[in-house]
C-alpha cells in the first residue's frame, strides 16, 4: 500500500471512529460549573472523553495499519489478555526480585528476564495447567509479529500521574513471564508507547522520564516518531499522521457536531 492509499485508509478509520463516539452521547455529569458555564462544560465533558477513548478508538486502529502495511502480522489482543497463565508462586518470586532490582539499576533491561524465566522454566520442567483472564488495565492493546518476533505494546496516554513507572515495568514483566510459560519459542519484545509528545519543542524525556522510570528510553518506552516509526517502517510518522488531522479539520470535519456541543434547551 502507497502512503497516499495508506493516508486514506487511517483517515477514514479516525471519521468512523469519532462519528461512533459520538452517536447517541448524553452528558451526564453534573457540576456546579454547569450553571455559570453551561456550554463550556459541556464541551470539555465530551471532548474529554473523546480524549480518553482516543487509544481504544484511534491509536491502536492507526498503529495496526501502519504495522500490517509494514509486513508484520496483527494478532488478536484478546485471545492473549483472555487467557494466561496463571505465574506460579516461584515465578513470581523471581519477578518480584527483578523488579526491586531493575528499580535500584534502571540499565538492566526486562528482556534480560524474559530469558532467566524461560531458563528457570526449562531448568526445573515447570509446566501450567492453570490459566486465568489478565486482570483489568494490566492487559496488551496491541499483538503484532514480525520476523519470529512478537511485541506486546501497551499504548499510553501522555497524560502521565507521577510514579507510574514501577506499575508499567510490572506489567511489562508479568507480559514476559506469561509468554515464557505458554512454552512459545517466539522472542517477544515488550513496550510502551506514547502517540505524541505533549511539550512540543521540549524534550518528552526530560519532562515525563521520571514518571516513566525505570523504563528503557526505545526499549521499553517510545514516543512519538520512535514509536510509530517502528511500526510504519519510515520517518516522520507522527508528521503523517497529524496532517490527516489536519486535513479532516481544514474540511470542516468537525463541524457536524456542532449541534452536540450546544446546551440543551431547559425543560
Amino acid at each position: 500500500m502507497n502512503n497516499l492509499d495508506l493516508k486514506k485508509e487511517i483517515k477514514v478509520a479516525i471519521k468512523d471512529s469519532v462519528e461512533a463516539f459520538f452517536l447517541g452521547k448524553e452528558v451526564k455529569v453534573v457540576h456546579p460549573l454547569d450553571l455559570i458555564f453551561p456550554k463550556e462544560r459541556r464541551i470539555r465533558s465530551l471532548i474529554g472523553g473523546l480524549e480518553t477513548s482516543l487509544g481504544t478508538r484511534v491509536w491502536e486502529p492507526i498503529a495496526k495499519t501502519l504495522a500490517k502495511n509494514n509486513g508484520y502480522t496483527v494478532l488478536n489482543e484478546k485471545d492473549f489478555n483472555q487467557s494466561v497463565a496463571v505465574i506460579p508462586q516461584s515465578i513470581q518470586h523471581k519477578l518480584s526480585d527483578f523488579k526491586n532490582e531493575k528499580l535500584r539499576n534502571q540499565n538492566i533491561s526486562c528482556s534480560s528476564f524474559f530469558n532467566q524465566v524461560k531458563n528457570y522454566i526449562n531448568e526445573n520442567n515447570i509446566t501450567v495447567n492453570n490459566f486465568s483472564k489478565i486482570p483489568k488495565g494490566e492487559g496488551v492493546d496491541i499483538w503484532l509479529r514480525k520476523n519470529d518476533q512478537d511485541f506486546l505494546i501497551d499504548i499510553k496516554t501522555t497524560q502521565l500521574n507521577s510514579g507510574g513507572g514501577p506499575k508499567f515495568l510490572e506489567n511489562l514483566l508479568k507480559w514476559y513471564a506469561y509468554k515464557a510459560l505458554s512454552n512459545s519459542h517466539i522472542d517477544t519484545k515488550c513496550m510502551l508507547g506514547f502517540p505524541f509528545n505533549p511539550h512540543k519543542e521540549k524534550d518528552f524525556w526530560k519532562r515525563e522520564g521520571g514518571k516513566i522510570s525505570p523504563l528503557l528510553k526505545n526499549e521499553e518506552a517510545y514516543v512519538a516518531d520512535d514509536f510509530w516509526d517502528l511500526l510504519s517502517g519510515f520517518s516522520n510518522t507522527t508528521e503523517f499522521i497529524f496532517g490527516i488531522f489536519k486535513e479532516l479539520g481544514d474540511e470542516g470535519f468537525g463541524d457536524q457536531f456542532n449541534k452536540i456541543f450546544e446546551t440543551p434547551s431547559k425543560k
